[in-house]
């Protein structure tokens, strides 16, 4: 009896070491992006199986999959990550909002959100803010990701102090410190993570909401803007993600008394009604102001903002946008002379210098498009970002791990490696080569699975 058990115990052993473990998909001679480290990996086999990352190799030899990919030695890298959009966006190019998103039509509300952005390659995206009323469905979505849709995630409403107006869509008013707090309890019992602040919101229902999100280890989110709140007293209160690098030049103004000399170097260059009509135009003219007049205000707060491990959505494409400077450019500001477009795209030239040093100094850039056309104007600051002095690696790295990191979704997403999400891209031409080749075909695999734009 115990010689028959030795025997079918061997003879189960030796079968078990002639099985060769089946993956659902295997990328073969891929070179690999590892955004950790900025660094180029050649020859990797990626392996996947139930749409996770179970091994990238250089182990020359033949995997059992049931579809396999020969990449040919073209770049792979994660999927990209999107940290700033909003569904209104997209829904609005099809004609007026809805009040709900209808339950007959969510799959259609969920394709057109998709189809802005994963026929790109951006596989992953944060809604920073949208109407309440859409709260349940786009919850539903972000709970349940399929392979054929964009992975999102929600803050809900951007929290607003009291106007004495109806808000705007994309905002939930909070008119006290409790209402904030209590708001905050709410989206944390439905589950969301993420909170965004809004300019709108005092001080007091600043720190109630960042205060009570903080202590429920939610990430917080602040868009820091106009004449309420300023970039160096949220710092202070503990904020350390900010929405649009924009912003740094009206906390740098809000320490400045010239208002008056700067509306008569607008009236010399402009005609009355300019800066009203076309909003980026005023806000380059800040920055050239400081950095000709008082360079020492902005570059100090970029000082204290390195020193606080603290993070930026870009939205540059849209600074840039009404000056003819972007890829897919669809709102360019004909009313312009030729000598103002020459002054405002010499202001953007000033501004995305601030931009590089701000990332030289240490502040964790990340994509945040928050325009129409996502996808398209993710690529359009991929371009942007190439043109005024960083490096492809660099672009990469802000464009899919400082993404990944800053949503606390690092453990997912933004690098190829065990145990990720599979989102991968694999370039027909790679950026390397031509940073023009960010805008060229690509083979988008979602959850593992090979996306088929239709």
């Amino acid at each position: 009896m115990k010689l028959i058990t030795f025997t079918l115990t061997f003879l189960i052993t030796i079968a078990s070491f002639g099985q060769t473990d089946k993956f659902d998909l295997a990328v073969k001679n891929a070179k690999v992006f590892d955004s950790k480290k900025g660094t180029l990996l050649s020859n990797r086999t990626i392996l996947i199986k139930n749409g996770i990352i179970v091994k990238v190799t250089g182990r020359q030899k033949n995997y059992s999959a049931a579809k396999t990919i020969d990449a040919g030695g073209k770049l792979v890298t994660p999927g990209l990550v999107d940290t700033h959009i909003h569904p209104t966006d997209v829904y609005r190019t099809y004609g007026k909002l809805p009040e709900y998103l209808p339950k007959d039509s969510l799959t259609v509300y969920r394709k057109r959100l998709s189809d802005t952005f994963l026929p790109y390659g951006v596989t992953s995206a944060m809604i920073m803010g949208h109407s309440e009323k859409w709260l349940q469905p786009i919850f539903d979505w972000q709970s349940n990701p399929q392979p054929n849709y964009l992975d999102i995630s929600t803050v809900g409403g951007a929290l607003v102090s009291n106007e004495g107006r109806k808000p705007y869509i994309n905002h939930v008013i909070v008119d006290s410190p409790l209402a904030a707090r209590q708001k905050v309890l709410e989206y944390h019992k439905l589950g969301l993570k993420h909170v965004k602040l809004y300019w709108k919101l005092r001080r007091p229902e600043f720190e109630a909401a960042f205060k009570t999100a903080h202590s429920l280890k939610m990430k917080v989110y602040g868009h820091i803007d106009q004449n309420i709140m300023y970039i160096d007293t949220t710092l202070d209160i503990g904020l350390r993600n900010y929405e649009h690098i924009l912003t740094l030049v009206n906390s740098a103004w809000s320490v400045q008394n010239d208002d008056k000399d700067f509306k008569l170097e607008m009236q010399k260059h402009y005609a009355p009604g300019a800066a009203s009509a076309n909003r980026q135009l005023e806000r380059l003219e800040m920055f050239r102001y400081i950095h000709d007049k008082k360079p020492e205000l902005i570059n100090a707060l970029i000082d204290k903002l390195s020193k606080s491990n603290t993070t930026f959505s870009t939205s540059i494409h849209l600074m840039a946008e009404p000056f003819g400077l972007t890829y897919f450019t669809t709102k360019a500001d004909t009313s312009l002379s030729p000598e103002q477009l020459a002054r405002c795209r010499e202001d953007f030239k000033i501004f995305m210098g601030y931009v590089k040093q701000s990332f030289d100094k240490g502040i964790q850039l990340r994509i945040g498009t928050d325009w129409p056309s996502g996808g398209k104007v993710f690529l359009s600051e991929l371009l942007l970002l190439s043109e005024y002095g960083f490096t492809i690696s660099e672009i990469l790295q802000i464009a899919t791990l400082n993404g990944a990191v800053a949503l606390g979704q690092e453990n997912q997403y933004g690098s190829i490696e065990k145990g990720k999400k599979a989102n991968l891209l694999i370039w027909n031409k790679s950026p390397f080569d031509d940073y023009k080749n960010f805008l060229s075909d690509k083979t988008i695999i979602k959850d593992g699975v090979l996306f088929e734009n239709n």
